[in-house]
């Protein structure tokens, strides 16, 4: 998979994105709403190992990819799906601090959706994040996600698209 927009190219991760990977992994803000503490080096290089040995299509898996500025080569964030079945996938999405509130975001996950919806035949997205993190909340929103009704109880909101309400 091979994706680009016009300040992006989303791929899969490389063994040397493991220094920018680490990076924003490491930083609490990044962590800040999601479970676990801030990856550790090796954390950070094995999750990167068992990505390159991921099938495209495997349900079951997380599916993360890189997101690349096009403009410096860096690594900025990344991307990926939660394939629970054949038709349905759960969406996510992490960058670092410095390319918050520019649009990469949702460039990339507009970019990826069509994707999950074009190429791998999803019928149906969600998403979730915690009910706290006011961006997320509005890049999905964007993205023209509904929200569920309630929040659960470990305080996170859930969002759903289906194909035939994508754009």
């Amino acid at each position: 998979m091979n994706l680009s927009t016009r300040r992006l190219i989303i791929r899969q991760f490389q063994p040397d994105d493991l220094a920018d990977f680490h990076a924003y992994q490491a930083d609490p803000l990044v962590r800040r709403y999601l479970p676990g503490e801030p990856m550790s080096v090796e954390q950070a290089a094995e999750y990167l190992a068992s990505q390159a040995e991921l099938g495209e299509r495997e349900v079951g898996a997380w599916h993360g990819y890189a997101v690349q500025d096009t403009s410096s080569g860096k690594l900025i964030g990344d991307i990926g799906v939660y394939l629970a079945s054949a038709v349905e996938g759960d969406i996510g999405f992490q960058f670092a601090p410095a390319f918050h509130r520019q649009g990469y975001g949702h460039e990339a996950a507009t970019t990826f959706l069509a994707y999950l919806f074009e190429e791998l035949g999803l019928a149906r997205v969600t998403a979730g994040c915690d009910e706290a993190n006011a961006g997320s909340r509005a890049l999905i929103g964007s993205l023209g996600m509904t929200p569920q009704p309630g929040v659960s109880t470990d305080g996170s909101c859930r969002y759903e698209l289906p194909r035939d309400q994508a754009s």
